[in-house]
């Protein structure tokens, strides 16, 4: 359901040549239900009206986000869509990305990647897919070096833990006789 709303979103934003105002306004607004809890119970309680919710949205909103949004916000109370902002978002981001060549890579590391790298690493998977990289990086101790790269589907996985675990899989699952392993 996001996606077609997305789909809807974009298709609007190409029309009206604001694509880029409606990815920074959608992004505020996802940050929005995210971070206020106060906001994100305001959206998502069934008991206050859809009247109440459309006017509160005019007037909170109006002025600072484009009528193009407000009016989008009001499309959601009216069609009881508001809890679907953060998949909306995320849809969005999505169709936008093909829109614009673009390809969203995850990068997990043990410690915040330095510069350098992160350039050579966006070098060589722009070459590789011919897009523009865009990368998000998570810290994640955890997998203790290395790094875990999401691109879509496909997982590249070159953490130490990974390592580490085959390496113990590997020792456990192999047999050793006896009388071998004390042998001069």
């Amino acid at each position: 359901m996001a996606r077609i709303y997305a789909g809807a979103l974009l298709e609007l934003g190409k029309e009206k040549n604001l694509l880029q105002q409606i990815e920074e306004e959608i992004g505020l607004l996802n940050q929005l239900v995210e971070e206020d809890v106060d906001f994100r119970l305001y959206c998502e309680t069934p008991g206050i009206s859809a009247d109440s919710k459309k006017a509160f949205f005019e007037r909170v909103f109006q002025g600072s986000l484009s009528d193009t949004i407000v009016n989008f916000l009001k499309v959601l109370v009216d069609n009881g869509r508001l809890t679907e902002i953060r998949s909306i978002y995320e849809a969005f981001l999505g169709l936008l990305d093909v829109e614009n060549g673009r390809l969203r890579v995850m990068v997990v590391g043990s410690d915040k990647m330095d510069v350098a790298l992160t350039a050579k690493l966006q070098s060589s998977l722009a070459s590789k897919f011919k897009k523009e990289i865009i990368i998000e990086e998570k810290i994640d101790k955890s997998i203790l070096g290395g790094i875990i790269i999401r691109i879509g589907d496909m997982i590249i996985d070159g953490s130490l833990v990974k390592d580490l675990n085959n390496i113990r899989r590997n020792l456990l699952s192999s047999k050793v006789r006896s009388e071998a392993a004390y042998e001069d």
